[in-house]
Protein backbone atom coordinates (compact mmCIF):
# COMPACT_ATOMS: atom_id res chain seq x y z
CA UNK A 1 0.00 0.00 0.00
CA UNK A 2 2.71 2.48 0.59
CA UNK A 3 4.47 1.21 -2.68
CA UNK A 4 1.02 2.27 -4.40
CA UNK A 5 0.53 5.74 -2.65
CA UNK A 6 4.25 6.09 -3.36
CA UNK A 7 3.27 5.72 -7.09
CA UNK A 8 0.36 7.72 -7.05
CA UNK A 9 1.67 11.09 -5.27
CA UNK A 10 4.62 10.37 -8.10
CA UNK A 11 1.98 10.50 -10.82
CA UNK A 12 0.39 13.60 -9.48
CA UNK A 13 3.58 15.56 -9.63
CA UNK A 14 4.29 14.28 -13.57
CA UNK A 15 1.59 16.64 -14.28
CA UNK A 16 3.54 18.94 -16.67
CA UNK A 17 2.18 22.11 -14.83
CA UNK A 18 3.34 21.18 -11.54
CA UNK A 19 6.57 19.76 -12.93
CA UNK A 20 7.23 22.97 -14.78
CA UNK A 21 6.02 25.53 -11.69
CA UNK A 22 8.63 23.42 -9.63
CA UNK A 23 11.39 23.97 -12.17
CA UNK A 24 10.82 27.54 -12.80
CA UNK A 25 10.63 28.04 -8.79
CA UNK A 26 13.23 26.39 -7.77
CA UNK A 27 15.14 28.23 -10.88
CA UNK A 28 14.65 31.39 -9.14
CA UNK A 29 15.42 30.53 -5.63
CA UNK A 30 18.67 28.67 -6.66
CA UNK A 31 20.04 31.54 -8.77
CA UNK A 32 18.87 33.95 -5.66
CA UNK A 33 19.50 31.35 -2.44
CA UNK A 34 22.11 28.83 -3.70
CA UNK A 35 22.77 26.66 -0.72
CA UNK A 36 22.94 29.16 2.42
CA UNK A 37 20.38 29.06 4.91
CA UNK A 38 16.95 31.00 4.13
CA UNK A 39 13.31 31.37 5.36
CA UNK A 40 10.47 31.10 2.86
CA UNK A 41 6.48 30.79 3.18
CA UNK A 42 4.86 28.94 0.33
CA UNK A 43 1.77 30.96 -0.16
CA UNK A 44 -1.69 29.14 -0.82
CA UNK A 45 0.72 25.56 -0.79
CA UNK A 46 -2.38 23.34 -1.09
CA UNK A 47 -1.63 20.18 -1.33
CA UNK A 48 2.03 20.83 -0.13
CA UNK A 49 3.93 18.73 -2.90
CA UNK A 50 5.72 21.62 -3.99
CA UNK A 51 6.83 22.72 -0.87
CA UNK A 52 7.94 19.13 0.03
CA UNK A 53 9.60 19.25 -3.15
CA UNK A 54 11.25 22.57 -2.27
CA UNK A 55 12.34 20.88 0.82
CA UNK A 56 14.06 17.56 -0.03
CA UNK A 57 16.16 19.70 -2.94
CA UNK A 58 16.93 22.73 -0.40
CA UNK A 59 17.53 21.46 3.15
CA UNK A 60 19.12 24.07 4.80
CA UNK A 61 15.71 25.76 3.49
CA UNK A 62 13.20 26.60 6.30
CA UNK A 63 9.95 26.09 4.54
CA UNK A 64 6.35 26.99 5.95
CA UNK A 65 3.57 25.93 3.78
CA UNK A 66 0.28 28.36 4.07
CA UNK A 67 -3.79 27.18 3.22
CA UNK A 68 -6.71 27.69 4.53
CA UNK A 69 -7.71 23.91 3.83
CA UNK A 70 -6.91 21.91 6.41
CA UNK A 71 -7.73 18.50 4.73
CA UNK A 72 -5.28 19.37 2.16
CA UNK A 73 -2.45 20.50 4.88
CA UNK A 74 -3.69 17.43 6.97
CA UNK A 75 -1.98 15.51 4.07
CA UNK A 76 1.23 17.80 3.43
CA UNK A 77 1.81 16.65 6.80
CA UNK A 78 1.59 13.16 6.73
CA UNK A 79 4.20 13.09 3.47
CA UNK A 80 6.42 15.39 5.26
CA UNK A 81 6.67 12.95 8.25
CA UNK A 82 6.59 10.39 6.18
CA UNK A 83 9.72 11.48 4.23
CA UNK A 84 11.33 12.62 7.44
CA UNK A 85 11.20 16.29 6.15
CA UNK A 86 12.12 18.49 9.56
CA UNK A 87 12.63 21.30 7.66
CA UNK A 88 8.96 22.10 6.22
CA UNK A 89 5.50 22.71 7.92
CA UNK A 90 2.14 23.28 7.22
CA UNK A 91 -0.26 25.81 9.16
CA UNK A 92 -3.82 26.61 8.03
CA UNK A 93 -3.84 30.72 7.63
CA UNK A 94 -5.98 33.03 5.32
CA UNK A 95 -3.54 34.79 3.05
CA UNK A 96 -5.31 38.06 3.51
CA UNK A 97 -4.47 38.17 7.43
CA UNK A 98 -1.25 38.80 8.64
CA UNK A 99 0.87 36.09 8.08
CA UNK A 100 1.93 34.07 11.14
CA UNK A 101 5.76 34.65 10.45
CA UNK A 102 8.13 37.27 9.16
CA UNK A 103 11.48 38.67 8.12
CA UNK A 104 10.60 36.03 5.22
CA UNK A 105 13.78 35.53 2.62
CA UNK A 106 10.90 34.51 0.31
CA UNK A 107 7.42 34.02 -0.49
CA UNK A 108 6.17 31.87 -2.71
CA UNK A 109 2.72 32.42 -4.50
CA UNK A 110 2.13 29.97 -7.23
CA UNK A 111 -1.33 29.61 -8.56
CA UNK A 112 -3.00 30.92 -5.42
CA UNK A 113 -3.79 34.89 -6.46
CA UNK A 114 -6.35 34.23 -9.01
CA UNK A 115 -8.25 32.08 -6.65
CA UNK A 116 -8.67 35.00 -3.71
CA UNK A 117 -11.11 37.12 -3.85
CA UNK A 118 -9.27 40.10 -2.58
CA UNK A 119 -6.21 39.44 -4.04
CA UNK A 120 -5.44 43.15 -3.54
CA UNK A 121 -5.22 42.43 0.40
CA UNK A 122 -3.00 39.01 -0.29
CA UNK A 123 -0.42 40.67 -2.07
CA UNK A 124 -0.42 43.51 0.60
CA UNK A 125 -0.06 40.87 3.14
CA UNK A 126 2.93 38.70 0.98
CA UNK A 127 4.78 42.04 0.84
CA UNK A 128 4.84 43.22 4.49
CA UNK A 129 6.04 39.36 5.66
CA UNK A 130 9.40 39.84 3.21
CA UNK A 131 12.63 41.09 5.05
CA UNK A 132 13.88 43.96 3.55
CA UNK A 133 15.48 43.14 0.17
CA UNK A 134 13.59 39.58 0.32
CA UNK A 135 11.84 38.14 -2.88
CA UNK A 136 8.44 37.46 -4.13
CA UNK A 137 7.84 34.82 -6.44
CA UNK A 138 4.78 34.79 -8.46
CA UNK A 139 3.11 32.21 -11.25
CA UNK A 140 -0.56 33.47 -12.21
CA UNK A 141 -2.37 32.67 -15.27
CA UNK A 142 -2.45 35.00 -18.31
CA UNK A 143 -5.93 36.90 -18.70
CA UNK A 144 -6.30 36.04 -21.94
CA UNK A 145 -5.67 32.27 -21.98
CA UNK A 146 -7.14 29.93 -23.94
CA UNK A 147 -7.15 25.93 -23.71
CA UNK A 148 -5.95 23.76 -26.67
CA UNK A 149 -7.96 20.59 -27.10
CA UNK A 150 -11.39 20.92 -27.71
CA UNK A 151 -13.68 20.46 -24.70
CA UNK A 152 -10.89 21.14 -22.42
CA UNK A 153 -11.35 23.27 -19.40
CA UNK A 154 -11.53 27.13 -20.18
CA UNK A 155 -10.92 27.85 -16.32
CA UNK A 156 -8.30 27.34 -14.04
CA UNK A 157 -9.02 25.44 -11.56
CA UNK A 158 -10.80 27.18 -7.88
CA UNK A 159 -10.55 30.75 -9.72
CA UNK A 160 -12.24 33.22 -9.05
CA UNK A 161 -10.95 35.62 -12.01
CA UNK A 162 -9.50 34.38 -15.21
CA UNK A 163 -6.37 35.91 -14.23
CA UNK A 164 -4.14 38.91 -14.90
CA UNK A 165 -2.10 40.57 -17.63
CA UNK A 166 1.28 41.26 -17.22
CA UNK A 167 -0.06 44.98 -16.99
CA UNK A 168 -2.28 44.03 -13.41
CA UNK A 169 0.63 42.18 -12.47
CA UNK A 170 3.03 45.18 -12.46
CA UNK A 171 0.80 47.88 -11.10
CA UNK A 172 -0.32 45.35 -7.71
CA UNK A 173 2.56 44.39 -7.43
CA UNK A 174 4.00 47.97 -7.28
CA UNK A 175 1.11 49.13 -5.22
CA UNK A 176 2.07 46.70 -2.64
CA UNK A 177 5.13 48.39 -2.28
CA UNK A 178 7.50 45.69 -4.10
CA UNK A 179 10.20 46.43 -7.18
CA UNK A 180 9.42 44.55 -9.97
CA UNK A 181 13.03 42.51 -11.36
CA UNK A 182 10.85 40.62 -14.16
CA UNK A 183 7.54 39.23 -15.42
CA UNK A 184 7.86 36.73 -18.03
CA UNK A 185 5.77 34.66 -20.00
CA UNK A 186 5.49 30.97 -19.59
CA UNK A 187 2.79 27.59 -20.08
CA UNK A 188 3.47 27.49 -23.56
CA UNK A 189 1.82 25.09 -25.88
CA UNK A 190 4.09 21.98 -25.07
CA UNK A 191 3.12 21.98 -21.77
CA UNK A 192 -0.79 22.95 -21.92
CA UNK A 193 -1.27 20.21 -24.76
CA UNK A 194 0.55 17.76 -22.06
CA UNK A 195 -1.32 18.99 -19.33
CA UNK A 196 -4.74 19.14 -20.97
CA UNK A 197 -3.79 15.16 -22.16
CA UNK A 198 -3.18 14.31 -18.60
CA UNK A 199 -6.64 16.15 -17.55
CA UNK A 200 -8.35 13.34 -19.88
CA UNK A 201 -6.65 10.24 -18.11
CA UNK A 202 -6.38 11.24 -14.81
CA UNK A 203 -9.23 9.42 -13.63
CA UNK A 204 -8.06 6.37 -15.44
CA UNK A 205 -6.41 3.22 -13.83
CA UNK A 206 -3.00 2.89 -12.44
CA UNK A 207 -1.59 0.92 -15.96
CA UNK A 208 -2.41 3.63 -18.08
CA UNK A 209 -1.30 7.10 -15.83
CA UNK A 210 2.28 5.40 -15.20
CA UNK A 211 2.85 4.08 -19.15
CA UNK A 212 1.90 7.93 -19.70
CA UNK A 213 3.98 9.02 -17.23
CA UNK A 214 7.22 9.59 -19.46
CA UNK A 215 5.65 11.30 -22.21
CA UNK A 216 4.32 13.83 -19.39
CA UNK A 217 7.29 14.24 -17.87
CA UNK A 218 9.17 14.78 -21.08
CA UNK A 219 6.69 17.96 -22.03
CA UNK A 220 7.60 19.24 -19.28
CA UNK A 221 11.22 18.98 -20.08
CA UNK A 222 10.78 20.68 -23.39
CA UNK A 223 9.12 23.53 -22.40
CA UNK A 224 11.72 23.79 -19.81
CA UNK A 225 14.10 24.16 -22.75
CA UNK A 226 12.12 26.22 -25.05
CA UNK A 227 10.93 23.67 -27.55
CA UNK A 228 7.72 24.94 -27.27
CA UNK A 229 5.27 28.08 -28.95
CA UNK A 230 2.16 29.64 -29.08
CA UNK A 231 0.65 32.47 -26.81
CA UNK A 232 1.82 31.69 -22.77
CA UNK A 233 -1.07 30.81 -20.57
CA UNK A 234 0.79 32.32 -17.64
CA UNK A 235 2.93 35.15 -16.07
CA UNK A 236 5.86 33.80 -14.03
CA UNK A 237 6.93 37.60 -11.45
CA UNK A 238 9.65 38.15 -9.44
CA UNK A 239 9.85 41.20 -7.59
CA UNK A 240 11.64 42.06 -4.11
CA UNK A 241 11.05 44.39 -0.96
CA UNK A 242 13.37 47.60 -0.92
CA UNK A 243 16.35 47.02 1.38
CA UNK A 244 15.65 49.38 4.04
Amino acid sequence: MKARALLEERLAFAAPSRRLRLALADRVLSDRLGSRPARLVDAGCGDGLLALALAKRHPEWKILGLDLRENLLEGARRRAAGRGLDNVEFVAADLTDRFPVTDLDVVLGIECLEEIEDDEGAMHRMSEALAPGGTLVLHVPERNWRPVLPGSDPTWRDQVRQGYTARDLEEMITRAGLEIERIEPTYRFTAVLAQEARDRIKGSGLAVRTLAFPALAGAARLERLGITGGAARALLAVARRPPA
